[in-house]
């Protein structure tokens, strides 16, 4: 067998000897066209049998003779199977139809927004190789918290986790590869849209801690093109001229709305190679149950069967952020009727809807956004609120009426057709929603006042936009607010102006007072506002809470990044304020009395302590705290190298030590595989490696817990000494507290010229060095990895005030190196 050069790498199955063995799956468009043609083909058969056969019968009936059933029962039969054979040849040929041009239309659209979608060279380091491979795959070996770990610019991290979860859900073995068009041919020979490589390795087998042989593991390794996880986010087309950005963004809506339908259809077609080792019958399988007109059939009418609408709800709970928005409206109302309100405003409820989807479509905003503040986001708000909002709570009854107002404030509670209206060239251009702009809008507009004066039928007319008497009209293009002249405003109005105003974060000063004013406006008309204050405080909770409750961790924190961009936060605080934003929300009364009810979906409460677990496990004041803990229960001291450029001294005293514990904090990810390659020939259960930057980790470190601090610093003038020193200084002063009562300060350095800088930072801040050693730092045992030895010195200094037993300490022994300094 040839090498196979087009998929990206190059493997040599012919060699010789090889213990790996190699099985490898495409899913290309020309077998949907082949699929295509021959159901295209059978349906013409079939009509043609069909005419045969039934003629006769026709005739017999015509002439009004006698059926035969000895006779003609032959016809009939083969009339009514050709019939269902021409029923089946149109059906199945519809969807392959449909699928190849949803492909190509999506590549076409990807390759005018961005001409060089599939040309970008990039390459990933391979931590099992050591080598740098073709293409973006996301290694588990890298820290997923670290802002350094960046995808390439035209990648969308959304799109390819929202792949690589449904991938794990199949088999969990699997990587994800993104390569150029030119190792995966589109546009020639097949069409290929993805490959699936099956490595086995029998020479390789994994080892448990028990030294046990494992069965053999198979890696599946899933290549896909760049267009189909291409980054559509506004930003990237600045580009273009204001004129341009209408086009543009009708683009990237279809491309949004289209790469979804495209990931679910491959997950579709590769499953079977994925569960089964799939051959040709299971590949015949896939095509043959694609194309079954019973499947077909059942997509269409299954929502009219019992059960249909509770089995709707189930699903909407399960999947709630990875919904069509179509679905997802169409929950919204199912949900909407269960709690009592009527037909009539289901109608305008949908109206609404239809209006929303178009204005979010022209900001780019709908269907398979990947920003934060979509439509999307603004539906999973209304659903959720319509689930946390309970018939009674605190004493008051909850009417339809109150559910149907607040949904209403949640469909619009981010409604700005304005955002990103500034110039695309403006420096601070952004696509952030205000509450204010928000209110001036609806306003504006009076689509709230509309929806509670108006019948469904005047409502469409509404939103109805008539251009010419030749032309017909457009359904829920535009707002007619003239419509409503002479009439006064609702009561209904103002409380979805307060709902609204309870929804800006933070809650602000302005929004405060406004909120405040309409409420007192409110209570002239004899309504509880204490009632209207609770509905706006369990919005406001829904619209804050709902990614962490409809969401997998990945996909949270995927939208916690989205939000931290749009509002210019620093990423690298993300998990940290997520996890303390997330405990002020368990710790909160209300939310708690809410999600601990009985009927609150079970679904929203499961994904809700999953993300909250997700979050706090990896809030690194809590990770480091509890493996700190957990150390000091175990061993007689803990040691924290608070930048490590090189493990190699930490595993030596390690393997020394074995009553000490010692933790790494490794920036350099290459420096972290290959600590990783040297520890897997070594039991050492003593040393931790924590991928990071030491400057995001040391601030969490609760008080008094490490014994003592490494810290290495190698004559350089590179911008890695200046940190080093930084951070130095910063353990001499702002960390010195993370050191316990007779905690220490190690300085690895390499020559004298590096202890006369340090010395008097040593006696500028009261500490004394207490030790000194040199040693010859060497590399590991490990052919693997070269690196040179070298003589070091290890100066151990301690906090004059800390320990009262050093405050007499002789400095005479180490005369020596006063004299050097």
């Amino acid at each position: 067998m040839e090498p196979n050069f087009w998929l990206g790498w190059k493997i040599d199955l012919s060699t010789k000897g090889s213990s790996t063995k190699y099985k490898k799956w495409t899913f290309n468009l020309r077998h949907y066209d082949y699929a295509g043609i021959f159901f295209i083909s059978l349906s013409f058969a079939s009509m043609i049998s069909t005419g045969i056969f039934a003629i006769p019968l026709i005739s017999d009936f015509v002439l009004n003779e006698k059926f035969d059933w000895f006779e003609d029962w032959n016809n009939l039969l083969f009339s009514i199977t050709s019939a269902l054979g021409c029923i089946w040849g149109i059906m199945a040929h519809s969807q392959f139809e449909f699928v190849t041009k949803l492909i190509r239309n999506t590549w076409n659209s990807c390759r005018k927004l961005d001409p060089l979608i599939g040309e970008y060279d990039y390459k990933t380091l391979n931590p099992e190789t050591n080598q740098m491979e073709d293409g973006y795959v996301y290694h588990s070996l890298v820290d997923f918290w670290d802002r350094e770990n960046e995808v390439p610019h035209w990648l969308d991290k959304g799109k390819y986790w929202k792949f690589f979860l449904e991938l794990q859900k199949i088999n969990k073995n699997v990587k994800l590869e993104v390569v150029k068009d030119i190792n995966l041919p589109f546009k020639m020979g097949k069409g290929n849209v993805t490959a699936i490589l099956k490595k086995t390795d029998n020479g390789n087998q994994m080892t448990n801690k028990n030294g046990s042989r494992t069965e053999d593991v198979s890696i599946f390794q899933i290549v896909i093109p760049q267009w189909l996880v291409m980054n559509t986010e506004y930003k990237r087309f600045n580009i273009f001229s204001q004129s341009e950005i209408n086009t543009i963004t009708s683009i990237v809506s279809e491309v949004n709305k289209n790469t979804p339908r495209i990931i679910d259809e491959i997950i579709f077609n590769q499953k079977p190679a994925l569960k089964n080792s799939g051959s040709i019958f299971t590949s015949l399988y896939t095509y043959l149950n694609k194309s079954l007109p019973i499947r077909i059939v059942y997509g269409r009418v299954k929502e009219f069967l019992p059960g249909a609408k509770k089995r709707q709800i189930q699903y909407t709970n399960e999947n709630l952020s990875r919904l069509p928005l179509d679905y997802l409206i169409e929950s919204i109302l199912i949900k909407s009727k269960t709690l009592g309100i009527k037909e009539t405003s289901l109608d305008k409820l949908y109206s609404i809807t239809e209006f929303l989807k178009k204005e979010y479509d022209k900001l780019g905003l709908g269907e398979g956004s990947s920003e934060y503040h979509n439509l999307h986001h603004s539906l999973e708000v209304a659903y959720m609120s319509l689930n946390m909002l309970p018939s009674e709570i605190h004493g008051y009854s909850i009417t339809n009426k109150d559910y149907e107002i607040m949904l209403v404030a949640a469909l619009l509670h981010d409604y700005d057709p304005a955002m990103g209206s500034s110039s695309h060239y403006d420096l601070k251009y952004s696509r952030v929603p205000t509450v204010a702009s928000t209110m001036a809008e609806i306003k504006k507009r009076k689509i709230h006042e509309a929806y509670f004066q108006l019948s469904p039928d005047e409502l469409r007319k509404f939103f109805r936009k008539y251009e010419s008497p030749f032309v017909p009209a457009k359904e829920f293009a535009t707002t007619h607010p003239e419509m409503l002249d002479g009439k006064s405003n609702k009561t209904e109005s103002k409380i979805i102006e307060a709902l609204i105003w309870r929804t800006d974060y933070p809650y602000n000063e302005n929004a405060y007072n406004n909120f405040n004013q309409l409420l007192k406006e409110i209570d002239v008309e004899e309504i509880s506002v204490e009632k209207i204050n609770l509905i706006a405080e369990i919005l406001s909770l829904a619209d804050l809470s709902v990614t962490y409750l409809s969401s997998d961790p990945l996909l949270a924190w995927n939208r916690v990044v989205k939000l931290y961009e749009e509002l210019d936060f620093p990423i690298v605080e993300a998990v940290s304020r997520t996890d303390r934003f997330l405990s002020l929300f368990s710790e909160g009364s209300l939310f708690k009395d809410i999600i601990t009810r009985k009927n609150f979906p079970e679904a929203f409460r499961q994904k809700w302590n999953n993300v909250y677990q997700f979050f706090h496990e990896g809030n690194p004041s809590n990770k480091i705290n509890n493996l700190i803990l957990n150390a000091k229960t175990k061993y007689d001291k803990v040691n924290m190298d608070a930048m490590t450029i090189n493990c190699d001294f930490l595993i030596t005293n390690a393997l020394k030590n074995k009553n000490e514990y010692y933790i790494a904090i490794v920036r350099n990810k290459d420096e972290i595989i290959n600590t990783q390659s040297k520890l897997a020939g070594h039991q050492i259960d003593n040393l931790e490696i924590l991928p990071g930057n030491s400057e995001n980790i040391l601030p969490f470190i609760k008080d008094k817990a490490v014994d003592n601090f490494i810290i290495t610093l190698f004559c350089d003038k590179s911008k890695k000494m200046i940190n080093r020193e930084n951070i130095l200084r910063n353990l001499l002063t702002a960390y010195s507290s993370k050191l316990s009562q007779e905690g220490t300060i190690q300085i690895v350095i390499e020559n004298d010229v590096e202890l006369k800088r340090i010395i008097p930072l040593i006696s500028e801040h009261d500490y004394k060095i207490t030790e000194s050693n040199e040693m010859i730092l060497t590399k590991v045992n490990n052919p693997e990895i070269l690196f040179d030895s070298r003589p070091v010195k290890i100066i151990t200094i301690q906090n004059l005030y800390k320990n009262t037993n050093n405050r007499n300490f002789n400095s005479n022994n180490f005369g020596s190196f006063d004299n050097n300094a």
